[in-house]
């Protein structure tokens, strides 16, 4: 090739690459928006996760402790009944 046919190609490869980079600029704000917002969601639903583990275990506790009293209740019924 030539000097004129190299100065050519390294023409349309430039100006290829700066018509694509803004293009590219773009896109690659744009991704890293979404991944910031992905690791955000991410954190909300860990929280939102050990909340509701709490939750249960709160839930858990309140019912086992229920269950105590319906037993203590019904041994409290069966003494009254018996007087």
């Amino acid at each position: 090739m030539t000097v004129q046919e190299w100065g050519i190609v390294v023409g349309v490869m430039v100006s290829g690459l700066l018509a694509l980079g803004p293009w590219m600029f773009m896109v690659h704000a744009k991704l890293a928006v979404i991944a910031a917002q992905i690791e955000e969601l991410s954190e909300r639903v860990e929280k939102a996760t050990e909340a509701n583990r709490e939750l249960w275990t709160c839930c858990a506790g309140h019912r086992a402790r229920l269950d105590t009293h319906d037993v203590q209740f019904a041994h409290v019924a069966e003494r009254l009944q018996e007087l």
